[in-house]
């Protein structure tokens, strides 16, 4: 008997489901060779040799293991040469490109994750007024758009903002008028003391 037609349908579906085996197989990279190296300085040859390893992507682990060092003084080596820094420039430069062009091309077939990731990374977009947002105003600036709300419930919420920069504090406000008393005291015009008619003040003597 062929069974149910429930099992007959489990066994249909696992059946269409992608075998493992069929994917495509990407290979690992072939180990390195030795490269040549004096433990001074690198010779032509072996810049070379170093700077086609980054270009490729090996880790520099397996770069230092060919060269018989350390990742510290691979290290050392890569940023004592302006020509393998920019190998390693030019590695991540491509890289980045290629992931932009993967998750351009997930946005563009309807990926919204992908397409607000790249927004965020590339653009400097923000989909939320967030309160840990630390804004810094050198270099440009980074627009913070809130979410969907009313016009009135907006206005409300940017009145009540923008209050503290319209309005000085109470503190500051008593502060300026009793300035401005102060300085109409000052100001006001000198009317003399009055006095006696025909008395003459004579400051006494010792």
């Amino acid at each position: 008997m062929a069974g149910s037609p429930k099992k007959r349908a489990r066994r249909e579906r696992a059946a269409a489901k992608a075998d493992p085996l069929d994917e495509t197989y990407v290979a690992p990279r072939p180990p390195l060779d030795a490269i040549p190296w004096n433990k001074v300085e690198l010779t032509d040859d072996g810049r070379q040799a170093v700077g086609a390893a980054l270009l490729q992507g090996y880790p520099r682990n397996q770069i230092a293991k060919a060269l018989g060092t350390t990742v510290k003084t691979l290290k050392r080596l890569i940023d004592d040469d302006p020509l393998l820094g920019d190998a390693i420039d030019v590695r991540r430069d491509a890289e980045e490109a290629e992931l932009r062009d993967i998750l351009m091309g997930l946005a563009r077939n309807g990926d919204t994750v992908a397409a607000i990731f790249l927004g965020k990374s590339q653009f400097g977009w923000r989909d939320r007024d967030d309160a840990k947002m630390k804004l810094e105003a050198t270099g440009g600036g980074v627009l913070v758009v809130p979410g969907t709300m009313p016009l009135d419930e907006w206005s409300s919420a940017a009145a009540r903002q923008q209050a503290q920069f319209r309005e000085a504090p109470p503190a500051v406000v008593e502060q300026m008028a009793e300035g401005e008393a102060e300085a109409k005291r000052a100001n006001a015009p000198h009317t003399g003391s009055p006095g006696i008619e025909g008395l003459r003040l004579v400051k006494p003597t010792r």
